[in-house]
């Protein structure tokens, strides 16, 4: 078992980095249905919770904290709504110049290209949201969260999460991005964020100066005043590092859900449709 542990800790990071995004590309790429990339997304949530449950980063994060059935419904609402976007594309490619998108690029780079535009994009609002009053209050809800795992880095207000994609889309929009392109990297992004919000306690190296992962995205999440407005990033540090905005102090993570959440909403609702009001009910003030 320690054995199992110890290539957990270290295989984790880029048997989903590498192999998970590998395997949505490629099926992606042989013209797969949809089922066959949603099936395989299926089967990585289920292996990353049972990495969780080997490896944990807080073990009382593995228990539902009436929560379970509200990311449920967020992460199925947001899944459906990116493939919904992507499924309009062929509508908006009007919209693109022509000859922009390097098309002739093999498959595999033309998403990694798409990839880096869009964490630009997304890092971009993301930052804004800490900084704008009223697109905080749509953001607030996934930073209501009481415990970091996989499954809930999908907890998003629709709102928010089509802030988010807008900014990442429109300048692959702009320049011309295919639509199989497009949903290999609606794909990638799934992946990400159960890197990104996993309660595995694995360990990347100097890679996490790197790749936003959950060694750097804990901080993000802490709630002490004026310590969790760092690493905005979606798949990598590079604009973090450019803007100022990086941390990673080790030892200092969150590792009790009295440290992530927001301190001074402890009345914040849990109910799915409760936090999609929440947003437009009287302004309370943020901590």
């Amino acid at each position: 078992m320690n054995l199992l542990r110890t290539l957990l800790r270290y295989l984790s990071f880029p048997l989903f980095l590498l192999g998970g995004n590998a395997v949505m590309i490629g099926l992606v790429a042989a013209g797969a249905p949809l089922w066959q990339p949603l099936a395989a997304l299926s089967a990585a949530v289920l292996l990353m919770m049972a990495i969780e449950r080997i490896i944990p980063w807080q073990r009382d994060w593995n228990r539902p904290q009436q929560d379970g059935w509200r990311d449920v419904a967020h992460a199925l609402v947001n899944t459906a709504s990116y493939h919904l976007g992507i499924l309009l594309l062929p509508l908006l490619a009007g919209l693109a110049p022509a000859g922009l998108w390097p098309s002739g690029w093999p498959f595999w780079l033309q998403v990694v290209a798409a990839l880096l535009v869009l964490d630009l994009g997304v890092s971009a609002a993301h930052h804004a949201s800490h900084r704008w009053n009223w697109l905080w209050r749509f953001h607030a809800v996934h930073h209501s969260i009481r415990r970091l795992y996989g499954f809930n880095g999908l907890m998003k207000h629709p709102v928010h999460q089509s802030v988010e994609a807008l900014a990442g889309i429109a300048p692959l929009l702009l320049l011309g991005i295919p639509q199989p392109v497009a949903t290999a990297a609606t794909f990638c992004v799934a992946i990400q964020l159960l890197l990104q919000h996993s309660n595995a306690d694995y360990r990347s190296g100097p890679l996490k100066y790197v790749f936003a992962n959950a060694e750097v995205h804990r901080f993000h999440h802490v709630n002490r005043p004026g310590e969790g407005d760092v690493n905005f990033g979606l798949f990598t540090t590079l604009w973090d590092h450019l803007a100022g905005s990086f941390r990673y102090e080790p030892g200092r993570a969150p590792r009790s859900t009295a440290e992530v959440g927001l301190a001074d909403r402890g009345d914040y609702p849990d109910g799915y449709l409760a936090q999609l009001l929440e947003p437009f009910r009287p302004e309370r003030p943020r901590g």
